[in-house]
């Protein structure tokens, strides 16, 4: 019986392991957290795309009064949804959580304006509102 048992409990330890795809949670991106949320104004200087490592999408460079912030949007295939199109010289204002990420500072925008528009990249606890992309669009509206 207490064979048994220790079986049991060495394949429930286990099991979570491969289940969850064995990801290393060190590789997995920075947090949104609401703690170290900051405000905003600047100029975009440089629009990249990445394409690997744990933050893949839409970098935006923005030059503040006092500083450039590397700021990261989300996933190229949500911000096109919303016919957004950011370019050298754009003024505008952030809503993000400034974080570590690489040993350097990252704002994880939540809203980002461009002129008279607003794009909500994320709700009010900083949770990606790209995610409901994974699960399609409902049926017999």
């Amino acid at each position: 019986m207490i064979r048994m048992r220790s079986a049991l409990v060495t394949f429930l330890l286990f099991v979570p392991g491969v289940f969850a795809g064995g990801k290393d949670p060190a590789a997995a991106g920075p947090a949104y957290d609401s703690k170290t949320e900051i405000q905003f104004q600047g100029s975009v200087t440089e629009v990249r795309q990445v394409s690997s490592g744990a933050l893949t999408g839409t970098f935006l460079t923005v030059k503040s009064k006092s500083e450039s912030v590397d700021l990261y949007l989300g996933p190229p295939e949500f911000i096109k949804l919303f016919n957004m199109q950011f370019k050298d010289g754009d003024a505008v204002e952030v809503i993000g959580s400034k974080v570590k990420f690489d040993g350097a500072d990252l704002v994880l925008g939540r809203e980002v304006r461009l002129g008279k528009t607003t794009l909500v990249l994320r709700d009010a606890k900083g949770s990606p509102n790209w995610l409901w992309m994974s699960k399609g669009f409902p049926s017999g509206l």
